[in-house]
């Protein structure tokens, strides 16, 4: 708390207008803040935004942030994304995001930024999370329900074939089935 209040200042009043909860965090003193626009706010925006990773991650040994659907992101978000990967002086930031990559065109505003990111040659890793097999989805499925995998591959095989192998489908539609009462567990 006391780093964040320091090492941002008055600048809270900028990051509170966008992030209304971080008054719940630190004492924020309401003041007047610069009216601006387009760029300049932008760019305060960047800043104080950085300023705060920076302090978060400053006390502790490493600061995991992990972004899911940056398909979806706006912006603005994408913008703040690539300022925390780009930022060389948070040494103790991990920074993960996901998306998905069929829904990510060469004219996404998403492929943009990681154009850019590569351009600047900061170090990522890519991890491309293909579906399950309908092996893997018996076992998955087999362990979930402490059941034998022979005993499970057929319900396993039905799971497959409605979900494309997708993990979070599966785990999806077996907890709505448990859910429905469709599935069972007789000990």
């Amino acid at each position: 708390k006391a780093a964040i209040e320091e090492s941002l200042g008055s600048e809270l009043n900028v990051l509170a207008s966008v992030i209304p909860s971080l008054r719940q965090i630190v004492d924020i003193r309401i003041e007047e803040t610069p009216n601006t626009g387009g760029i300049e706010a932008q760019n305060r925006l960047k800043h104080t935004f950085r300023l705060l990773v920076r302090a978060i991650a400053a006390s502790l040994p490493a600061l995991v942030i992990f972004l899911d659907d940056l398909q979806w992101a706006d912006h603005v978000s994408l913008y703040l994304f690539e300022s925390l990967i780009t930022d060389t002086e948070c040494t103790s930031l991990l920074l993960i995001g996901s998306y998905r990559e069929h829904e990510v065109n060469d004219t996404h505003p998403l492929a943009a930024i990681l154009r850019k990111i590569q351009r600047k040659q900061i170090r990522t890793t890519k991890i491309k999370v293909n579906s399950l097999s309908k092996e893997d989805t018996n076992e998955l499925i087999s362990g979930i329900i402490q059941t034998p995998p022979h005993l499970t591959q057929s319900l396993s095989d039905a799971i497959h074939r409605k979900t494309s192998g997708n993990a979070m489908f599966v785990l999806q539609l077996l907890s709505s089935l448990y859910g429905e009462g469709l599935l069972y567990f007789l000990l």
